[in-house]
């Protein structure tokens, strides 16, 4: 059969106008086809057009040319990367430039103050010993040579690529604040959980000596010449082998942008404003009140911790409600082993006092729980010294062994000598986390409850409707969630402190009884962190946060 020619189609691409693609010659007859060359890398097209037809693609080309012409930039910068070092980009360093271009026009403000706060960086090498990298840092910088604070780079490898956030080897420059304020890594944290463990985020930002660990680099695309020059200023990376990862690079990119003030625009910016809420949902998760009470019921001992004002005790009323039977106490620092294990007690006798034995709470719940599941409800259960309180019984709280028993130093009427706890007996206590005059909870005692925590839930204020609520609460919650430590987190004071404290009397007046709650219960509170010197390095953004709270409410209530 006689070879017949082919022509070349030339295809505009609509939306970016300076890149084509090819559909190229080849041979009638099952011979080779050549690859069709993208701009940006990506997997190519085969077919062949014979001159009769007139250059008529088939369908099946049509629909994957379409395909081709309306990937974003962004999703051609994933190509390159998945691509990594196979990417025809390699050794062209121009190429990267035009791309990042590309994408920072795509997803960013595009006015001069903000393009101009960046410089794009690129040395794409073919050698395989060379530590090749792409990405953009900040303007302030020399065009060469080692580099300040903060980038968001690229490292191709075999097998894909490295995205990460990496820390210039001349130290932290004027990136200084973003690295050392504890927001920044609470959201790389919280992207980690989101991803499921595939981001590596580093534990210290600010630590420029520990490097990425080896079992961390073993599971990456390999890079070795760039994780031997960088590997101790990365600090957060994600590995891109398939399009799926895609999403986590978007965050990282999207983050470094945001926290140097540049506004994302369009599409992105519509998709960051989502990616921030499932951000700050990781950093305060809402109650789920259904796996904890499926927890409770596997854990059997469990403690629901958090600040002042985000519903512990409410929580737990309502679990215990569900479980059904329940004996609730509340724990003080009188509280002692003979009122919760048993003791003796004194009563009048007709020749003056004579001691009687007493039960216990735990006692009396273990008894009530042997005719079904009971729940032992401890309020403010480190209020109390616990060693003290438990005494030997502290044994018996282990879950999944054989039973138990301690002989018990008196039996009161009605028990056995020797006490073993009931598997239908739950143990739920509640432990405030701002509460820094007791003691920290026992290791021993500690190792033997599962904790959860209970955070503020900012849509319980926003059902409520009050704006100026929602309004400060949201502050609120920033100005912990950016500038507090992690101790100093658990300080955040929780939804009820902004919330009407009388909703059985109705709208009327509900701004005002929202506002006299802030003025007398939560100004207080936070003026008691700061005299106590509670907030650490978060004290003057807690200072300036209650002035304005302060001077908000005045004259409201």
């Amino acid at each position: 059969m006689p070879q017949a020619q082919f022509t070349e189609c030339k295809m505009q691409d609509r939306a970016h106008p300076s890149r084509r693609r090819y559909a190229l010659r080849t041979a009638c007859g099952g011979g080779s086809s050549n690859h069709a060359r993208a701009w940006s890398g990506r997997p190519p097209i085969r077919q062949t057009l014979p001159v009769d037809a007139q250059c008529v693609p088939s369908q099946a080309l049509l629909v994957a040319v379409q395909e081709l012409l309306t990937m974003s930039p962004f999703q051609d910068l994933i190509a390159a990367m998945i691509a990594g070092r196979d990417w025809e980009g390699m050794g062209n360093s121009d190429q990267a430039r035009v791309l990042m271009t590309e994408v920072y026009s795509e997803r960013y403000h595009g006015a001069a103050h903000h393009r101009e706060r960046y410089q794009l960086r690129a040395n794409l090498q073919k050698k395989e010993e060379a530590a090749s990298y792409a990405g953009w840092i900040t303007a302030d910088n020399p065009t060469s040579g080692a580099y300040q604070g903060t980038s968001f780079v690229w490292f191709p490898g075999v097998g894909g690529s490295i995205a990460v956030l990496v820390i210039g080897t001349d130290g932290f420059g004027a990136d200084s604040h973003i690295l050392g304020r504890p927001g920044h890594g609470r959201r790389l944290r919280a992207l980690r959980a989101l991803h499921g463990g595939q981001m590596w985020v580093k534990p210290d930002l600010l630590d420029l000596n520990g490097r990425v660990p080896d079992s961390v680099i073993a599971s990456w695309p390999v890079a070795e010449s760039a994780m031997k020059t960088y590997g101790h200023v990365i600090y957060a990376a994600v590995p891109v082998r398939t399009n799926a990862d895609g999403l986590a690079v978007e965050d990282l990119l999207d983050l470094f942008f945001a926290e140097h003030g540049t506004p994302l625009t369009g599409k992105a910016r519509d998709r960051w404003a989502i990616r921030q809420q499932a951000i700050a949902s990781a950093i305060f998760p809402r109650f789920d009140a259904e796996k904890v009470l499926n927890l409770l019921q596997e854990r059997r001992f469990v403690i629901l911790e958090g600040p002042p004002g985000t519903g512990k005790t409410r929580w737990a009323l309502h679990l215990a409600e569900q479980i059904g039977g329940a004996t609730t106490v509340q724990f003080h620092p009188a509280r002692t082993y003979e009122d919760f294990v048993v003791g003796l007690f004194p009563r009048p006798a007709a020749d003056g006092l004579a001691f009687e034995v007493r039960a216990g709470d735990l006692l009396q719940a273990n008894l009530e729980a042997a005719q079904g599941l009971h729940v032992l409800l401890i309020d403010e259960i480190n209020r109390a010294d616990l060693g003290r309180v438990l005494g030997e019984a502290v044994m018996l709280f282990e879950v999944g062994e054989s039973p138990r028993r301690v002989r018990l130093p008196q039996v009161p009427a009605g028990h056995p000598p020797e006490l073993e706890l009931s598997p239908n007996l739950l143990v739920l206590g509640t432990r405030n986390t701002a509460d820094r005059t007791i003691a920290r909870l026992d290791l021993a005692i500690r190792r033997r409850f599962a904790f959860v925590p209970v955070w503020p839930d900012l849509d319980v204020v926003a059902a409520e409707g009050v704006d100026i609520a929602v309004q400060l609460f949201a502050d609120t919650v920033h100005s912990f969630a950016e500038f507090a430590d992690d101790e100093t987190l658990r300080l955040v004071p929780g939804h009820a402190y902004f919330l009407d404290p009388r909703p059985d009397l109705g709208l009327v007046d509900r701004q005002a009884r929202v506002a006299r709650r802030l003025e007398l219960e939560l100004v207080p509170l936070l003026r008691d962190y700061l005299d106590e010197r509670l907030c650490g390095g978060a004290t003057e953004a807690i200072a300036g946060l209650t002035d304005s709270i302060s001077s908000t409410v005045m004259g409201l209530s």
